[in-house]
């Protein structure tokens, strides 16, 4: 059976087994091409969901990270002056302590220094004392230049003797 429509001839045979064609391709395309493929993008949805899912929980916890990190570091950086400001405090009571000793040597040795230098005027003075009347009876003998100075050397010692009274 052939129709003739506006000039065209369509069989009807030919055209319900093209429906029947077209609607059996469609179930096919569903079942086996668009319903896999709709599925396997389903899943890929649900899969990029669950990754930026992931990443949002993966910066949380990087943030939170960070906020610890940075305590710590000022935690560590507080020590770290307490343990700086102990070392020199030490620094300086050790400084002060070596300083004292030092002082305290130095006077040690100053006083030493003095006292002998005492020790050694004193002994000076008694050896110009015990040499003063010879050294007068030679100043006396150069002036006078005569012996009688040499053999009145007790009396020139009396006379030392009474000047230093």
């Amino acid at each position: 059976m052939i129709i003739e429509i506006v000039g065209l001839a369509i069989s009807v045979p030919e055209f319900i087994w093209t429906i029947i064609n077209f609607f059996l391709l469609m179930f096919l395309l569903n079942q086996f091409l668009y319903k896999p493929v709709l599925k396997f993008m389903d899943e890929r949805q649900t899969r990029i969901d669950a990754g930026l899912a992931q990443g949002k929980e993966a910066e949380k916890a990087m943030t939170e990270s960070k906020a610890g990190f940075a305590e710590e570091l000022a935690q560590s950086g507080a020590e770290a002056r307490e343990i700086i400001s102990a070392a020199r405090g030490k620094a300086e009571q050790a400084k002060s302590e070596r300083l004292n000793a030092a002082h305290a040597e130095a006077a040690d040795i100053h006083n030493d220094v003095y006292r002998r230098i005492e020790g050694e005027e004193a002994e000076a003075k008694k050896s110009v004392e015990d040499s003063m009347p010879e050294l007068v009876a030679i100043l006396s003998q150069q002036l006078l230049h005569s012996d009688e100075a040499v053999q009145n050397g007790e009396l020139i010692a009396s006379c030392i003797n009474a000047a230093k009274e």
